[in-house]
Parts: C-alpha cells; structure tokens; sequence
C-alpha cells in the first residue's frame, strides 16, 4: 500500500508511509490551486477591513500586506488548504485515523506546488483464524447445593425484613441508627471503616456526635449529628408465609422456583465462560498489533473515569484510599488498564471482522424489536429506553452489542465443547 497514489482535479494524494498501525501520507496541492487559496483570503479580509480611502473589496494587497503582513495570510492559506484537502486525501485513499492526524508543512510557495504530510494511526488488518468448529474443554454445569438454595431463600428473606426499635441505648457497630442533621433526619447503619458514621460507635442515645473529617480527595465534612433512636433488622420466620409474601403458594415452591432459577443462572454462567474462552482462544490465533497512541488515550480516559467516579461526595474511597486499599501506584493502575484495554479492543476488532464476513447485521427496525422486548422484561417503557440510548449517543453502541451477541453465539453453537474429566 506504500506509494499508493490518487490525483483528483489537481491535487495528488499519496501514501508515504504505511506501518501496521500508522500512516503517513502526502498531499500535494498544485500551484494555481494555491493561487486561488490566498487569493480567497485576501478578498475575504478586502470585504471585512475598514480602511479610509477604500472601499470594501477594494483594499490594494500592498496595503493589507502592510497592515497584516504577508506571512498571516500565507499561514491562513496554508491552514485552510490543508483543512480542505486531507480529509478529501482520507476519503480517495479510503484511511480512517483513529488518532487525530498530525499535518506538517514540507514546502509552501505561492508559484510552486504546496506539500503537505499527515500522520496518524489505523486499526490493522489481519486474516482470520478459523472460527467455526474450534474444540474447547470447558467445566461441567455447577451443581446446585441446598446451601446454595437456602442461601438464596435467606436473601429474599432479608428482603422482608422490618426495622424495629432495638433494646439498649448504646451504639456498636452495624447497629442501624436514627439520627438528625439540622432538619433532616434519616436512618444509618454505623460500620467500622466508613469515616463518619464509625464515629457513632460508642455513643448513646441522645448524644451529639460532632463530626470534623478532611479527608485526601474528596469533599471535608464538617457536621453534627444527633442520635434520636436505635433500630434493628426483624426477619420473618422462613415458613408458607414468607413464600406467600413472596408470591408463592408455599415454601416448598418458592424453594422449587429458587433451584430452578439458581440452574439457569449457573447454565448462563458457564456459557458466557464459554464463549469468553472461545473469544480468548481465536485471540491467541492471530497477531492484531495496536496503535499505542489509541491504547494509551482509552486507558487514560478509563483512570479518568474511575478518579471522577472516586471522588464523587457519596463514594466511601477516594482514589487515594483505593490506590491504599489495593496496595498499588497509580502508574501500575494505569499500567492494568492498558492491558484490559487493548484485550478488550482486540476482542472488538476480531468480533466486528468476524460479523462482517458472515455478514451479520441488525437494521434500525430490528435493533427496535430487540430494544422494545428488553425493555419490557425490565419493566421499563420501551418507548423511553430507546429514546435514552438514542439521547445519551449509545443507539450504536447497543446495535454493536448485540451484533457481538450473535457472532458469540455463533462461535458457542459451531464449537466441539468436551466436558473436562474430574
């Protein structure tokens, strides 16, 4: 592809350079179209300058010249020339950045041809690995255990849990306690390891507990709160009652419906292992080589996103307390990202190339459907989700995922899966 060319109406447009993840091409704009280009800023600043004496579109050259000087409208030709011409170059030479495309002048004269390069990175191309039929040992169904189904009925259970005053007047930790702010009052569960409410701990009923905290990276508290009562979690006997609270004729179908969902739970697990590993697998396959530029600017706006999501007032860790927690340095943070990053971005690339040739695809009409049913098994107004994605710029992001979805299935339902022997 190097020393790929395309002339069009006086211009030619050539690849350099041509590295698997970056390219450099050349654009080269023929003098009377340079001509033309600082003709056209020179009539639009005529237009635009008052000058005593002249009349607009009438200003001499010489005297914008000596007013401006001839460098700024040279520069203003040379910016707007290349403004126009290197996304005409990207399109006749069908380039698309994924890095924005860094131009630098080579040579500029008003009688001469003016050269201009332009370099950026590209996602690469690669031939795929076979993908059908790929033969993977996979892990057995995870069996469902009573624990497992107790454990389950023992949520829905604390799901019907009452607050009720609690004996005593001292505060320990994990007591649910009811306290005041100025106006406001509230309940709170006082745990050591949350900054303020641990401050409750100890305290009685009836006591003010003044709150002064500065904590690194995030907003400084300074309150009070007064302690007004003790409250504690009732739960309900696990009986035919509890599973009719439930929306069960008894407890011996709500444990029936819990196994059964617990089975599926497990089945979907252990595909979307499966399919992951496959994933994984056709990975290893093939060399798919990535612009570091594009590498390091998503893994830069995933920290980003994490130190803004860490120092929202309502997070209990700032990024300092998690970089503490983890026992980690942001470079090493910013080192894992990277890595998830350019799996992930691998991953995209081989999906989309993959869908591409089986010629995958979901039309507006159909993402439509799939949107309205999901919605509908949320709960939510199908009208208002797709409206949401649409609004929020995530309409082709979700048509992606579920193109995702099918080439998934597709590698699941074509792979030889053997059950690994115990």
């Amino acid at each position: 592809m190097e020393g790929f060319f395309v002339t069009s109406n006086g211009i030619n447009y050539e690849i350099k350079e041509r590295s698997a993840t970056e390219v450099t091409l050349q654009v080269t704009v023929e003098p009377p179209i340079v001509r033309n280009g600082i003709d056209t800023i020179y009539s639009r600043y005529g237009r635009e300058v008052e000058i005593p004496g002249f009349r607009k579109g009438h200003v001499p050259r010489s005297l914008l010249d000596s007013r401006f000087g001839r460098e700024m409208f040279l520069e203003e030709a040379q910016k707007e020339l290349t403004e126009e011409h290197l996304p005409k170059a990207l399109s006749e030479l069908s380039l698309h950045p994924v890095t924005l495309p860094q131009a630098k002048t080579i040579s500029f004269e008003e009688s001469e041809p003016f050269v201009f390069e332009a370099s950026f990175s590209v996602l690469p191309q690669f031939d795929l690995p076979v993908y059908r039929g790929i033969e993977l040992t996979v892990e057995p169904v995870k069996e469902v255990t009573d624990d497992s189904v107790q454990a389950a009925v023992e949520e829905i259970r604390r799901q019907y849990g009452t607050l009720s005053s609690k004996k005593g007047d001292l505060i320990t930790d994990g007591d649910i306690v009811h306290v005041q702010e100025g106006e406001e009052e509230w309940d709170t569960r006082a745990e050591m390891g949350n900054p303020v409410t641990e401050k409750l701990i100890g305290h009685k009923i009836g006591e003010t507990v003044k709150i002064e905290l500065d904590l690194p990276g995030s907003k400084p508290v300074h309150t009070s709160l007064s302690i007004l009562g003790l409250k504690e979690i009732v739960l309900p006997e696990v009986d035919d009652e509890l599973a009719k609270d439930a929306g069960f004729e008894s407890l011996v179908a709500l444990e029936v419906d819990v196994t059964e969902k617990l089975k599926q739970a497990h089945v979907a697990k252990r595909e979307r292992a499966i399919k992951v590993g496959l994933l994984d697998h056709l990975i290893d396959q093939v060399e798919i080589p990535l612009p570091q530029a594009l590498v390091e600017e998503v893994a830069e706006e995933e920290l980003e996103r994490l130190k803004k999501n860490l120092s929202h007032p309502r997070s209990p860790l700032s990024f300092e307390d998690y970089l503490d927690k983890h026992e980690r340095r942001e470079e090493e943070v910013r080192a894992d990202y990277r890595e998830i990053v350019t799996r992930r971005i691998r991953h995209e690339l081989l999906l989309k190339k993959i869908a591409e040739k089986e010629e995958i695809a979901i039309e507006d009409e159909e993402l439509e459907r799939i949107a309205t049913e999901e919605a509908a098994s949320k709960g939510e107004a199908p009208l208002r989700f797709i409206a949401r994605l649409k609004a929020e710029e995530r309409w082709d992001d979700y048509r992606t995922e579920k193109v995702n979805e099918r080439v998934l299935d597709l590698l699941y339902q074509k792979a030889q899966l053997a059950k690994e022997e115990k």
